[in-house]
């Protein structure tokens, strides 16, 4: 994509498009920026409604073809959120090397940029790595009997500095049996469930963990209080590279992390699934089942 862009006094303004298609105007007014600057805005704003439009595309079409063709195009628009950091990174370095802007202030301003960019390619890479090896079927598990108090505490671990501030409810019942899992995995599912209700509901609401024996497995959910999922859209939620209509362009995201989180489940013998009211909140859970392997009574 290469935004096509004029300038006057006054304002800037600027097209943007996939090549030579522009898809939209963006006018931009008071402060002068640079072209890259100019560019990096372009191509966010060109992949935010490309995906946008084939989102809406998905819902609107229900036959197989069409789905496949469009979650083909979807993939094209997923391609290009890597570029996105490397353009910012690019607009940075080239700002930092021209040697115009001696403020020390706006150079860490410009190096912060690069650091934050580079560690959203790296969980892009990760992501996209992923969710290869759970589709190619070379998801490697280390099954053992563990505790549901573990995987918990890890996972709120990992989500410590990303819940300062929330205050989190665990409602877990006493003396649950061992399911057989693996740890690291069971982790990381939860993990993308706590980190979608931090993102996606107000910072002055609760996030609720609960845990309890469900027949011959465990339930592990994560409750919010945040705008919650319509009926049709709950039918979607763990397709891949699909996000919500509605918050799609509040919080920045691939659309990867609850189909990885699904798979690494089923991997494990368990399940993953959402109930939720809008306006009221969601519920997403998995199940993990009761460890039966013998106990050593040496």
């Amino acid at each position: 994509m290469k935004p096509i862009w004029t300038r006057s006094r006054a304002n800037t303004s600027f097209q943007c498009g996939w090549g030579v298609r522009p898809i939209g105007s963006l006018g931009i007014s008071g402060a002068q920026l640079s072209r890259q600057s100019l560019e990096a805005v372009g191509t966010l704003v060109a992949i935010a409604i490309e995906r946008a439009r084939a989102v809406e595309q998905l819902g609107a079409n229900g036959s197989g073809e069409a789905r496949r063709r469009l979650k083909s195009a979807l993939l094209d628009s997923i391609t290009h959120d890597f570029r996105t950091p490397l353009t910012s990174m690019k607009a940075s370095v080239s700002s930092l090397l021209s040697g115009t802007n001696s403020d020390s202030a706006h150079s860490r301003e410009l190096l912060t940029i690069i650091d934050e960019e580079c560690d959203r390619l790296n969980h892009l890479i990760e992501e996209a790595g992923e969710m290869a090896k759970l589709e190619a079927g070379e998801l490697t598990l280390d099954l053992a009997p563990v505790g549901v108090d573990e995987i918990i505490e890890a996972a709120l671990a990992h989500c410590k500095s990303a819940l300062s501030g929330r205050q989190v409810e665990l409602r877990v019942s006493p003396n649950l049996p061992a399911v057989r899992a693996d740890l690291e995995r069971a982790k990381e599912a939860l993990v993308q469930l706590i980190d979608n209700a931090n993102l996606y509901s107000p910072g002055n609401q609760p996030v609720t963990i609960t845990a309890e024996l469900t027949g011959d497995t465990v339930t592990i959910s994560v409750s919010d209080r945040g705008p919650g999922i319509d009926d049709f859209e709950q039918t979607m939620i763990f397709d891949k590279f699909y996000r919500g209509k509605d918050q799609r362009y509040l919080v920045r995201g691939t659309g990867m992390g609850l189909p990885i989180a699904k798979a690494i489940i089923a991997a494990q013998q368990g399940n993953m699934s959402v109930t939720s009211q809008l306006g009221h909140g969601s519920v997403f859970s998995f199940t993990l089942p009761v460890d039966r392997s013998p106990k050593d009574t040496r």
